[in-house]
């Protein structure tokens, strides 16, 4: 539409911005570009759950989920790719317990009351009883109330590798701020390309932990890997623009340049997996 024609309608709505009808239609159009941007967290709906379906066929042997909070992702995938072993890495002590009952009796998932970060340690986290899932190091403003905790925290690469794990076909990373830290905790295995698909949250936080989304993608593209933002329907594998800098998110993936077939599979329709 040409824009000159809608200037006098930007006008007017930025005159009226306190108005009752220019107040609701602004909250719809936010609610319009959320889904637009598949800002879902629910992994049934938002291509999460699709992601294991299509990576299923290549039978994964190995899969890491880093930040598993109560364990939905982990029995998701327990149950998607049944000749994976996984291991479940959760910080929060409280949270842990709850992850632990859940993946009883599955001897495939194994559980560590651990966080990943780039260099061993402890930390201090802020854990909501009300929503573990929003458990953080960082300080985001959550509106609910907060009990400080201290935890653990290893190297991906140090921990895994002295389990004898040299490879990883799916890494999952959902650590509320911390993917800078877990990424470099793993830079071993990323710059071996030991590490074919790995699936990542962004979002407003990162406005707090300053590793914006341009980061992810110059961090992935040094190491081989194709970046692309996850929808219901599949991932649209594409290079950097500043538009997307949106901190909408919510899931990426990366994988390696060399593996087609894997970006191919993943892929939504019409998306070309070129560069």
């Amino acid at each position: 539409m040409n824009r000159a024609l809608l200037q006098p309608l930007g006008r007017w709505v930025a005159r009226h911005r306190r108005s009752w009808l220019v107040r609701r239609l602004a909250g719809l159009s936010r609610h319009v570009l959320d889904w637009q941007a598949n800002l879902d967290y629910e992994l049934a709906s938002n291509g999460e759950a699709l992601v294991l379906q299509r990576l299923a066929p290549f039978a994964p042997q190995l899969i890491v989920d880093g930040g598993a909070n109560v364990g939905d992702w982990s029995l998701a995938a327990h149950s998607h790719c049944p000749q994976a072993q996984l291991h479940a890495f959760e910080i929060a002590r409280p949270t842990f317990e709850t992850l632990r009952a859940r993946v009883a009796g599955h001897p495939r998932i194994q559980v560590h009351n651990l966080g990943l970060s780039d260099a061993p340690g402890t930390l201090t986290l802020q854990h909501y009883a009300q929503a573990p899932a929003l458990t953080t190091a960082t300080a985001y403003p959550h509106p609910f109330e907060a009990q400080a905790l201290q935890a653990d925290v290893v190297r991906g690469d140090d921990f895994l590798m002295a389990l004898g794990v040299q490879h990883i076909d799916l890494l999952k990373i959902d650590v509320e701020g911390m993917e800078d830290q877990v990424l470099r905790g793993f830079d071993r295995l990323l710059q071996n390309r030991a590490v074919d698909l790995l699936q990542f949250e962004y979002g407003r936080v990162n406005i707090l932990s300053h590793f914006l989304l341009a980061d992810f993608h110059h961090f992935f593209r040094e190491r081989g890997y194709r970046v692309g933002k996850l929808y219901p329907d599949g991932v649209e594998w594409r290079d950097y623009s500043l538009a997307d800098e949106d901190f909408r998110g919510p899931n990426y993936l990366a994988c390696r340049d060399d593996r087609p077939d894997l970006m191919q599979a993943l892929a939504a329709p019409g998306i070309s997996t070129g560069p």
